[in-house]
């Protein structure tokens, strides 16, 4: 993949997959969770989209990439949070602050192996407001990215040198 923001999607991919193993389901934010059925994915999942990316001319054609990395963290129904609810039940029901906090630590401060990429920082976490019970937490990590796709490939004539002429400066 020579796109950025390809290789960025594929590496948080990879490092939610690798570090956060109770997320069953990662894919690329396609509406999944806007469908009225039941979402095709399955519990608990993570979809990843990019958001409101800024650019900054540098030189040359190259520039400076600054946005967020919407990471929506989806969990099916649970049972009650009442504070008559047995522990067993409400720790289930809320256990998905354990694997958002999870989330965040395998996010946080990361940045991907290409060296175009800055790290991951938490901007923000907000609750989606929902009427069919699905749980869904979006969390947003802004990140940094220079492009250097559109740069000049510089290009230099091969000099020759003619046996027997003399140099002069």
């Amino acid at each position: 993949m020579n796109a950025p923001f390809a290789n960025l999607f594929l590496a948080i991919q990879q490092q939610i997959a690798t570090e956060v193993p109770d997320v069953t389901h990662i894919a690329h934010d396609l509406g999944q969770l806007s469908d009225k059925r039941r979402p095709p994915v399955s519990w608990p999942c993570v979809l990843i989209d990019f958001e409101d990316f800024r650019f900054s001319n540098l030189s040359e054609n190259v520039q400076t990439a600054k946005g967020t990395v919407l990471i929506k963290l989806g969990f099916a129904p649970h049972s009650n949070t009442t504070h008559t609810t047995p522990e067993a039940y409400l720790h289930k029901a809320i256990g998905y602050y354990d694997i958002e906090w999870q989330m965040h630590k395998a996010l946080q401060g990361w940045s991907p192996a290409d060296e175009l990429f800055g790290s991951l920082s938490r901007h923000s976490v907000t609750t989606a407001r929902r009427t069919d019970g699905y749980r869904v937490r979006e969390l947003r990590y802004t990140i940094s990215f220079d492009d250097y796709s559109t740069k000049p490939v510089q290009q230099y004539a091969a000099a020759t040198l003619v046996v027997g002429t003399e140099l002069t400066v």
